[in-house]
């Protein structure tokens, strides 16, 4: 458990990125979730800016950023609510 929301441990886990939906990224702990979003950084980086799998990369990549963004709101209010430290 990081952050104080437990994540099952499936920091191996690699979904394809597909031009329909990102990958379920709520599944991550947190330092997979990390780690997946520094490999897809390199593969924007590496990616032509106009192409199909740059955009669906960009979109999954967005995705990991909200997931990152609910659990960073969550710790908070657990924080504020002086909950840090239970689940």
């Amino acid at each position: 458990m990081r952050g104080g929301v437990a994540r099952a441990d499936t920091h191996t886990a690699r979904q394809p990125v597909t031009t329909t939906s990102p990958p379920d990224f709520s599944q991550l702990d947190d330092s997979a979730l990390l780690s997946r979003r520094a490999e897809m950084r390199a593969e924007l980086e590496r990616l032509p800016p106009h192409s199909a799998d740059h955009a669906a990369l960009s979109r999954a990549y967005d995705a990991s950023t909200a997931e990152i963004d609910d659990r960073a709101r969550r710790a908070w209010t657990k924080a504020s609510e002086g909950n840090l430290w239970t689940t």
